[in-house]
């Protein structure tokens, strides 16, 4: 169903109300996510081709010559900003100056997402899955001239994304750090906290299915736009009000971008469901044996927090950390203690304590 040009030039305006309004209470969050950056040097923005032909956009905080090199897994919809809460409360510590300069934090917009959509518009759904998303990450290695990376951080479906990357190439994952995600099989579990119900996964795909047709988002596009603020004020407003914590920046950012970026992202987006539920490693675990942290909240609906107790009962060197009250946004709600841990894990698994960069400089290429 085409869009009539009537309806396009009001969705326009409706989308540039949205961004107008998002920007307005984005102002202090973004001048804090600056100040972190400037921090470490700044983000630059880059990108490369794969070898299918994608463009794949990359961000880099840091120095390039920092001896620590970590590499973010996104969650869905998600962007750099997941990183800030990991990189605020490093920037807390006594050292700060001295620790923040020995780490280089990279991460990219997966494959048909975002800025990394050019070359998908014609690639089928097969070519989104974890596996690609995994050598791309290997792609994004070897571009940025590195043998291997220390950690590899990952977020709900940047927790798929890094086991695949672990268990086909072991040798270039220092450690695991898996925030709020599953091994697999995600549409089975998801809003099915306490147990798998039968039957269910497969109703997710027939209505994602049904989702996924450029007619659905063109209805739904200026609804959920021009009604941007009923969100902000009934649901992230009050969230962000009872726990103190940046629910309103991350949800309307998250809601908005969905229809921001072009059609051919949004009906990626719907696509990933898909192949996040195709997807297991579950199989796989007992062969990771890098050092891994998995972190989960037991209220978390979208990825329960069984999957990480699987996850920590199979992987030969894993720990765990699960908050009683937490969903699946750990890291916004307990930004202190999760930040802490992932540093005594780093510190511990990652030697964050190097003294210069000449103690490492040889293992990392560039």
């Amino acid at each position: 169903m085409a869009c009539h040009p009537r309806n396009l030039s009001r969705v326009d305006s409706l989308l540039q109300v949205a961004a107008s309004s998002r920007k307005n209470f984005r102002t202090t969050k973004a001048e804090e996510a600056e100040d972190v950056y400037d921090t470490l040097g700044g983000m630059t923005t880059k990108s490369f081709k794969t070898v299918d032909g994608v463009t794949i956009t990359y961000r880099t905080v840091g120095p390039a010559d920092a001896p620590m090199k970590i590499l973010c897994g996104n969650g869905l919809g998600c962007s750099t900003a997941f990183a800030l809460p990991i990189l605020k409360e490093l920037q807390k510590k006594s050292d700060v100056g001295s620790k923040l300069e020995k780490i280089q934090l990279v991460t990219w917009d997966y494959r048909g997402l975002f800025d990394s959509v050019k070359g998908t518009e014609s690639l089928n759904t097969p070519f989104l899955s974890m596996r690609d998303n995994a050598n791309d990450a290997l792609a994004l290695m070897d571009e940025l001239g590195w043998d291997s990376c220390d950690s590899f951080i990952g977020y709900s479906t940047g927790v798929q994304v890094g086991l695949e990357l672990a268990a086909m190439r072991p040798g270039k994952v220092g450690s695991l750090i898996l925030l709020n995600g599953t091994h697999g099989q995600l549409l089975h579990s998801m809003l099915q906290p306490l147990f798998r119900i039968p039957t269910l996964g497969d109703s997710f795909h027939y209505l994602i299915a049904l989702m996924r047709n450029d007619w659905f988002i063109e209805l739904v596009k200026p609804i959920v736009m021009s009604h941007a603020f009923v969100f902000r004020v009934f649901l992230f407003k009050p969230l962000s009000f009872l726990t103190g914590r940046d629910y309103e920046w991350y949800g309307l950012n998250y809601f908005t971008d969905f229809f921001s970026y072009g059609p051919v992202h949004s009906v990626n987006y719907l696509k990933y469901p898909h192949m996040l539920d195709c997807h297991s490693a579950f199989h796989l675990l007992p062969e990771i044996k890098a050092p891994t942290l998995v972190v989960s909240g037991m209220l978390d609906v979208l990825t329960p927090s069984y999957h990480s107790y699987e996850m920590a009962s199979r992987m030969p060197n894993c720990e765990l950390l699960v908050k009683t009250w937490g969903t699946h946004f750990v890291l916004l709600e307990y930004p202190e203690e999760v930040g802490t841990r992932i540093e005594e894990f780093l510190r511990k698994n990652g030697r964050l304590d190097w003294a210069t960069t000449k103690e490492k400089g040889s293992r990392h290429g560039k």
